[in-house]
């Protein structure tokens, strides 16, 4: 009996009612002595225990091993990882110490770790800027902003008035680690219209080679709009909100409420933490009404999501998310906005813990009818995913991707989302309907998946949660592929996309538009009306091609005002805000003028023709040899828009030696020179 009693009294014990008997030994893995980390980041939290389990640890640190140690993040995780959990210091140094506890229950100390050190932090000195932005915008005044300075962000900047930018102007967050955003709230208005030769800009304050997704915080803009979420109004998300004061306050019943215009901007390193594991979008859009503009917005290298909404009627185009951490394009709690020519672009190795999609969309975080329901249409985009071969396997060497990717488009939580005409090429999946409340609507056309090309999808191109236990699923594995949902897929490869250069990182070189004979570019929904959803929306236009671009010697909507490498621009006041750069000019030709570049020149085998057409123009493309031959015709008295243009030359058919690329238009002729070396 006396035997029973002391086992008894030791499972107790062990349990941690009382101080545990055996000491827990703690090894703090990461952060790791001799570690770099960025300041103002959230990084993750790895440890490993031996002895009592605990699940309550403290990470503290301080700038001598001897402390004395601050409390840096409170953790509670039996899986010896808690993600995003502790954010760096704002402070560069070489000194950083940091070291684990483990806690009892009543919050008394357990054990300790071994302290990890030096660490070091980086923090960028800041671009110098010309002004200064702080505090708020009153209701009433008018704050104008101009390209003759650099602004820079001095914390959180809140729009209660009007913050008008004109074009060409930039703005950089405050120093990198300390958090700073725009917030325009309820009421106040953003009047950002940029060109597509002046883009305004809002990027990191750290120079040229030194910047950094989470540098600052990003643009944020509260309407007016419906939600779903209880009482009608909500709070963003990060920390920045203020119920009080109505800072970062969204939602209403104004569907038809305006935030102003959001036009021809690039939002770049944006998605600061801030708080830990609480990072900002780089373009967040909560409540906002559908009399506010958004329109040309890339948003790049951020540290979340690219574009997120929460409820509204807000709608886009010609939107572009380069390099996003997390999510392309999510919507959550009652968004029903239209969405029409969206580009999105992985990098292989830039995928979030909670897994990166191009789409992620949700009812709300409960997965409740509540209404209205998140019902927004996407049309004409191309997402380009992380898988640019189906040989390819998880990890982070050569010709391996992020295992956090995931689906093009995860649908779940009774969200009611349709995505038509797109283009997905090169994702570990192709489309995920979880739920039974979002099963059921495709089963009853409330979402329609339809007119869509899937390439190169490394698993399966539909995903579903089943049906209930002993019950088969709602929707079948060829939901997808069924003739009346038109969609193709062609799971094997990449290749037949016959996309330019989806897959270039950090380089000017990126190129999305469909070679001329991709497969589908001429089989676009009628867009006539079908069912709940409303594709004869006037809203959206009629082309007849799927994805971002046309191929008849495609338009560039996303030039020259997009920039697939911000790293290396240099922003100076009253200087350029976009370049169309190539291997042979990096200098900005005047948009006024047809003017034409090739690259690579000299070339080999494939050859790319640039253009600017200054007004809408028949146009007709020749290639005349050194001789003053006829080589070919590329293009014949076709109707283009104006804009930036181009397409490709396979001159491996060309004998090698000089040739002129001709284009004649309305207007006038351009000529470019070129040389064929083999």
């Amino acid at each position: 009996m006396n035997r029973l009693i002391f086992l008894a009294i030791v499972a107790w014990i062990g349990f941690g009612c009382i101080m545990p008997v055996f000491a827990q030994t703690i090894r703090l893995v990461s952060p790791a002595s001799g570690e770099v980390l960025r300041a103002g980041t959230s990084v993750d939290v790895v440890w490993e225990t031996t002895g009592t389990l605990r699940s309550s640890f403290r990470l503290e640190f301080a700038t001598s091993p001897a402390g004395p140690f601050v409390n840096a993040a409170t953790i509670t995780s039996f899986t010896g990882r808690s993600n995003g959990a502790f954010r760096v210091p704002s402070e560069s140094t070489t000194t950083l110490f940091v070291r684990l506890t483990a806690l009892n229950a009543d919050g008394s100390l357990s054990s300790v770790s071994a302290t990890n050190g030096p660490i070091s932090i980086v923090r960028p000195l800041p671009t110098r800027s010309d002004s200064i932005l702080r505090g708020s915008i009153a209701q009433g005044q008018t704050v104008t902003l101009s390209p003759s300075k650099v602004y820079s962000l001095d914390g959180y900047v809140y729009v209660n008035g009007t913050l008008r930018i004109e074009p060409g102007t930039v703005i950089v967050g405050d120093t990198v680690g300390q958090n700073s955003a725009i917030c325009v709230n309820r009421g106040g208005i953003i009047f950002a219209n940029g060109t597509a030769s002046r883009p305004i800009v809002m990027t990191s304050s750290a120079p040229p080679g030194e910047r950094s997704a989470g540098d600052w915080g990003g643009l944020l803009i509260c309407g007016r709009a419906r939600t779903n979420n209880p009482g009608g109004t909500s709070t963003l998300e990060g920390g920045i909100a203020n119920v009080a004061t109505g800072d970062g306050v969204f939602g209403g019943t104004d569907d038809n409420d305006s935030s102003g215009v959001v036009r021809y901007v690039r939002i770049e390193f944006a998605g600061i933490a801030a708080a830990p594991n609480q990072e900002l979008n780089s373009l967040t859009m909560g409540g906002v009404g559908r009399r506010t503009r958004i329109e040309y917005v890339q948003c790049s290298y951020g540290n979340d999501d690219a574009f997120e909404w929460f409820g509204g009627t807000v709608d886009g185009k010609y939107l572009v998310a380069t390099a996003a951490l997390d999510d392309d394009f999510d919507g959550d709690n009652g968004w029903s906005g239209r969405v029409q020519f969206g580009l999105a672009q992985r990098y292989r190795l830039r995928a979030d813990v909670s897994t990166s999609q191009a789409f992620e969309m949700d009812n709300d975080a409960g997965g409740s009818l509540n209404q209205p329901l998140t019902r927004a249409v996407f049309s004409n985009i191309t997402a380009i995913g992380p898988v640019q071969d189906n040989s390819w396997t998880t990890g982070r060497g050569d010709n391996q991707f992020n295992s956090f990717f995931g689906a093009g488009a995860q649908l779940r939580r009774n969200a009611r989302v349709s995505i038509l005409n797109s283009v997905f090429v090169g994702w570990r999946r192709g489309i995920e309907l979880l739920s039974a409340g979002t099963q059921n609507a495709a089963a009853q056309d409330s979402i329609q998946i339809r007119n869509n090309s899937f390439y190169g999808i490394q698993g399966a191109a539909l995903t579903t949660d089943g049906g209930t236990a002993g019950t088969p699923p709602i929707l079948p594995a060829t939901w997808l592929e069924t003739p009346a949902n038109n969609n193709l897929v062609s799971a094997a490869s990449v290749s037949p996309a016959l996309l330019t250069n989806p897959f270039a990182e950090n380089t000017n070189a990126f190129n999305p538009l469909p070679a001329r004979n991709a497969p589908y570019l001429t089989d676009a929904t009628t867009f006539q009306h079908r069912g709940a959803v409303a594709i004869d929306d006037p809203f959206f236009e009629r082309v007849p091609f799927r994805g971002a671009f046309s191929s008849e010697i495609a338009r560039r909507w996303d030039l020259p005002w997009a920039e697939y490498d911000p790293q290396t621009f240099e922003y100076r006041a009253g200087g350029a805000t976009q370049r169309l750069s190539t291997s042979v000019r990096t200098a900005t030709p005047a948009l006024t003028n047809l003017n034409v570049v090739t690259f690579p020149n000299p070339t080999s085998d494939i050859a790319t023709v640039r253009y600017n057409l200054p007004t809408s123009s028949l146009v007709t493309v020749k290639i005349i040899d050194a001789l003053g031959s006829l080589a070919s015709v590329v293009a014949s008295g076709v109707q283009q828009e104006a804009g930036i243009h181009e397409f490709r030359i396979e001159t491996r058919n060309l004998p090698s030696g000089a040739y002129l690329v001709q284009i004649i238009t309305n207007e006038g002729m351009a000529t470019e020179r070129f040389s064929v070396v083999k």
